[in-house]
């Protein structure tokens, strides 16, 4: 009976540490940046570039770029530079679809092509994913922890 109390109140303190989708705010900022532009400027305003792991956090990140008055496509911290394929969310430093199996990748895509240099993760307004060429000049979205 001890030691399931114990167990109890780890798994709760554990739980309480880790933020949950509620626990987190998205911001889309319509300036463009590339991809490293974008990292560093979400960290400047406190925040990381956003990293999807869930169906509910896409469609709040979906609904932050709406309410910006966005168009086309927004960067997150998604990555597969260094490892074609291997993809992570570099705010989080853990691996794609690694909590809950998540993605929501377009049809065609990922590509798998290092010639391409689409190593980078970017968002439609529609919520879909694409790889990106980590230099092109997007606008992005930041999450925030209340």
């Amino acid at each position: 009976m001890k030691a399931c109390l114990i167990a109890l109140v780890i798994v709760g303190l554990v739980a309480v540490g880790l933020p949950t989708t509620q626990a987190l705010r998205y911001t889309a900022y319509t300036n463009i940046g590339n991809f490293y532009e974008a990292y560093h400027t979400c960290i400047l305003k406190g925040g990381y570039l956003v990293a999807i792991e869930t169906p509910t956090q896409n469609a709040l990140v979906v609904a932050a770029i709406k309410k910006s008055g966005g168009t086309g496509t927004f960067w997150t911290s998604g990555t597969d530079f260094g490892m074609e394929g291997a993809w992570m969310w570099v705010s989080r430093n853990r691996g794609l679809g690694a909590f809950q199996g998540y993605n929501n990748f377009q049809p065609t895509r990922p590509l798998y092509d290092t010639a391409a240099k689409e190593d980078c993760l970017s968002i439609s307004t529609t919520g879909v994913w694409k790889d990106v060429d980590c230099g092109s000049k997007l606008p992005y979205v930041c999450e925030f922890t209340y």
